[in-house]
């Protein structure tokens, strides 16, 4: 008989590790409820944290060579059908903060600096409060990396925006009106004009609005002739709503059931030691069942891991007891830690000063990006396996989360 499996977090870790199970024919149910950390995420698709990249590539005098991915990892991004991850380079990516940063991967509609030398890239001018061409192109012309190439940026009068209400409406609301083919073809033909109009370019770099449901920069830029494609930008890009949509078309593809809900607990075996961990979702008087479950719950900016701490629960005085100041958002028979197995140097009974062990310093990871479930691999407690930045000290990267996702979904 098939073993059941239960993931809790649908963001790319979760789906890895759903992938991965379902491939070794496992029976998998995926729950979830409200938005998760990948849905947050910009496009960029990193495997190890990008200035960790550049300071290396700075002191190298050279940029670093790119690793391959796992042929699993591979074949992943091939069937979810979003990515661009290169073989053997990674990407330069435009940030709306001015800055060219490297990427091992991207989102398909982000732009690519990293195949373009010494050819001018137009940035359209747009009434958006968040866009400034100008100073886009000023600053981004002042990056080493463009100064290197010869990459030069020319804001440009292109009426990329068709309506009124587009100079107020959100970004993803925007991309979404790109994914009609009529609309498409609309600003087919205003960039094409925008183009002539220059004298020619070697790319077009547009704000965060080439499509909701998938990426439709590629679809541009094949028809113009020129690469075409988004800025990247921080929380809440159209890229995250791109994911979801990919990710559920990708979960219904290989038969995985889905659930929406939030867990408040997991533990207990119900047939006994050995049959099996129970899983206690709010509202519901009958708990799930499964033979293993992977935690795929995000970290602190996931919500997977929150911030509690012993003062929280003091009286007049002080708290009852001390203890670390963070804990897993559901009951589960884990421990919590970080990359160095303890939150730093403790001055109280109230845990660590944050102050402190909160932040990177140098190559040293802040608490707040390291904290989560202290793990032998991927299995945090019998029957219960953890992926992605549910994990601690681990990377929060999307290639990371692919793989500790892939390695909790064949171990389970």
């Amino acid at each position: 008989m098939a073993r059941s499996i239960l993931v809790i977090g649908a963001g790319v870790a979760g789906l890895a590790a759903a992938w991965s199970a379902r491939r070794r024919g496992a029976q998998v149910t995926v729950i979830s409820a409200g938005v998760g950390e990948t849905a947050l995420a910009g496009g960029a698709v990193d495997d190890v944290p990008w200035e960790q990249v550049e300071r290396a590539a700075r002191l190298l005098g050279s940029d670093l060579p790119a690793g391959d991915l796992a042929p699993a990892a591979r074949q992943l991004a091939a069937e979810l059908g979003l990515w661009d991850v290169p073989q053997a380079s990674g990407v330069r990516l435009a940030t709306v903060a001015g800055r060219i940063r490297p990427a091992r991967g991207r989102d398909r509609a982000l732009l690519d600096l990293g195949s373009l030398r010494r050819t001018r890239v137009l940035i359209p001018r747009a009434a958006r409060a968040a866009w400034d061409a100008d100073a886009l192109a000023e600053a981004l012309a002042d990056d080493p990396f463009a100064r290197a190439r010869g990459l030069r940026f020319l804001p440009v009068d292109a009426p990329v925006l068709r309506f009124d209400d587009e100079r107020q409406i959100a970004d993803g609301d925007l991309a979404a009106r790109h994914d009609d083919p009529a609309r498409l073809s609309w600003l087919l033909d205003r960039l094409r004009q925008a183009l002539e109009g220059a004298g020619g370019a070697g790319a077009i770099l547009l704000g965060p609005w080439l499509g909701a449901r998938a990426p439709r920069a590629e679809a541009l830029a094949a028809r113009l002739g020129v690469p075409v494609g988004e800025a990247l930008i921080g929380a809440g890009s159209p890229a995250g709503l791109r994911f979801e949509a990919g990710r559920d078309a990708l979960l219904a593809a290989i038969g995985a059931a889905r659930r929406h809900g939030r867990v408040r607990a997991v533990g207990g075996e119900p047939g006994g030691p050995g049959e099996g961990v129970s899983v206690h979702v709010e509202g519901e008087d009958v708990p799930l069942a499964a033979d293993a479950v992977i935690l795929a719950i995000g970290g602190l900016a996931g919500g997977g891991i929150v911030y509690a701490p012993p003062e929280r629960g003091a009286g007049p005085d002080l708290a009852a007891r001390g203890g670390a100041p963070f804990a897993l958002s559901i009951e589960a028979p884990v421990t919590l830690g970080d990359a160095r197995g303890a939150f730093g140097v403790v001055s109280s009974m109230q845990g660590p000063e944050l102050d402190v062990v909160a932040w990177p310093r140098g190559e040293r990871p802040g608490a707040l990006e390291s904290v989560g479930v202290r793990c032998e691999g991927v299995r945090a407690a019998p029957g219960i396996l953890a992926a992605g930045a549910t994990i601690a000290g681990r990377a929060r990267t999307v290639l990371d989360a692919v793989t500790t996702g892939l390695r909790a979904g064949a171990e389970a």
